[in-house]
């Protein structure tokens, strides 16, 4: 069994050749951010530990003998780890420094089930058609009047015929175009009743209603980062903010909610990312993260 001794030669911690630089984001896109790994040997007795947060500006700072790496004030102690007693009165340890790391954005992460937003029709904004005409089969009527609506698509119709006797009758309501724009007009279900013309409309409406979505879709994740005191305007945790959770007001969207369908369907056309959660951890020693977990709206 080896004698216990103590060495003059380790009062310091000593850096040895084991100490490595680690990358831990490289295979994300960042190859800057480091953590410093000073793997060190000291006499048990006089290890002390460093206060977190202290920069590695040179060996005095880090308190080992001679820094095996360039010196980096952006790289602060995140602590020591793996502390093991070795024979004799020597200790290893493994004193970690790490910058705050880079931004990193749209981060696939692999797929989540998410349920998008329904939404109502859009009566209080339907677009007026008028009709020139109409004319009807035994199955169908068909309001001559251009418009956008495709077929599938809900429309209203408002009719008002004269039964040749002076009495008119008037008809309205919301049903399923049959055709769309390219019949030179819209065919609906037949309306019962009718007689002479007199005048009519079809109304399209600036979105379509829909229920809610809930389907498997890619989640990205976007990563910032945060050192209490050394980044502006964060003195402790509690100044780290969390990013604002795409949450409508009510479901089904509608002209009342905040965002309205046509707000939302913008978001779809412009294949914006919605923000689903948003979460703060610890990353290393002090510095915390904050990831927002995004899904493409749809």
């Amino acid at each position: 069994m080896a004698i216990p001794y103590t060495s003059a030669d380790f009062t310091t911690p000593r850096a040895n050749g084991d100490s490595y630089i680690e990358y831990p984001f490289i295979t994300q896109g960042d190859n800057a951010t480091k953590v410093y790994h000073l793997i060190c040997e000291v006499n048990h007795d006089d290890y002390i530990p460093i206060a977190l947060d202290t920069a590695m500006s040179n060996a005095t700072a880090a308190d080992v003998l001679v820094l095996p790496f360039t010196a980096d004030a952006t790289a602060y102690c995140v602590g020591d780890y793996n502390i093991t007693k070795r024979d004799g009165n020597l200790m290893t340890f493994d004193r970690q420094f790490a910058n705050i790391p880079a931004d990193r954005n749209k981060i696939l992460t692999g797929t989540t089930t998410y349920t998008f937003p329904g939404f109502s029709l859009g009566l209080a904004n339907a677009t007026e058609h008028t009709a020139g005409a109409f004319t009807s089969t035994s199955t169908t009527t068909t309001l001559n009047a251009s418009t956008s609506a495709q077929v599938g698509d809900l429309v209203g119709y408002s009719l008002t015929t004269n039964d040749g006797a002076g009495t008119q009758i008037g008809t309205s309501g919301v049903t399923i175009a049959l055709t769309g724009t390219s019949s030179g007009g819209v065919t609906i279900r037949k309306l019962g009743a009718l007689a002479n013309f007199v005048s009519g409309s079809i109304f399209t409406y600036p979105w379509q209603p829909r229920g809610t979505l809930n389907v498997a879709t890619g989640s990205f994740v976007d990563f910032k980062y945060y050192l209490p005191g050394v980044t502006a305007n964060i003195s402790d945790n509690t100044d780290i903010p969390l990013s604002t959770i795409f949450a409508p007001t009510s479901i089904p969207l509608s002209q009342a909610t905040s965002p309205t369908p046509s707000d939302y369907l913008t978001k779809v056309s412009n294949e914006d990312m919605l923000i689903v959660s948003s979460e703060i951890t610890r990353y290393k020693g002090n510095i915390a993260q904050r990831a927002d977990v995004k899904v493409k709206a749809q």
